[in-house]
């Protein structure tokens, strides 16, 4: 069936259902497919949470590469004002099309909840087919982390008058970078 038997096209399908997007691609592409998606929307920065996912890729020094200003340091700092946040997350959820935030950083929770445009790192796989899977997961962990976050497309609410509106409480625009493993 391909992509880790469909739990790609599933994932995508779904994240698409709530107004994301992603990309499938090999660690050699992954950088490029980051800096055009930054620069066809106009990102002229972003705070980058490192892993050694991320540093594989070498995300950081192709958007510097291409004119984007890149923090990594002191993202608290930045992550009120850079407009793109890019960090690795742990699972992806395929009838769902979320991402699943595990850990103790509070840089990647910043990056993934206040910039306008965040995109996700994720393996393919660690793309599970739905939420029992991820469940089953989480319980087979010795020990749970502190902070487990979903994150399912670009942030809604319909709070203010009854009405839609998007970026309240999170980023505009949302994308993950499926890596397919090697």
């Amino acid at each position: 069936m391909g992509a880790a038997d469909g739990l790609y096209e599933r994932f995508d399908k779904n994240l698409q259902a709530v107004n994301g997007n992603s990309w499938l691609c090999s660690v050699g592409e992954a950088a490029d497919v980051i800096v055009k998606a930054y620069k066809e929307a106009g990102i002229g920065d972003a705070c980058l949470v490192e892993s050694p996912l991320v540093n594989e890729i070498g995300v950081k020094d192709a958007l510097e590469k291409a004119g984007i200003t890149v923090y990594t340091d002191h993202i608290r700092l930045h992550s009120e004002t850079a407009k793109g946040g890019i960090c690795e997350v742990q699972c992806g959820i395929a009838d769902l099309g979320s991402v699943l935030q595990l850990g103790d950083n509070i840089d990647s929770r910043l990056v993934a909840g206040m910039s306008e445009y965040y995109i996700g790192i994720v393996k393919l796989s660690s793309i599970v087919e739905d939420y029992d899977a991820m469940f089953d997961q989480l319980c087979a962990m010795k020990e749970l982390p502190s902070f487990v976050g979903f994150i399912t497309g670009p942030s809604r609410t319909a709070d203010i008058e009854c009405v839609s509106t998007v970026g309240v409480h999170g980023p505009l625009k949302l994308s993950i970078v499926v890596i397919a493993d090697i």
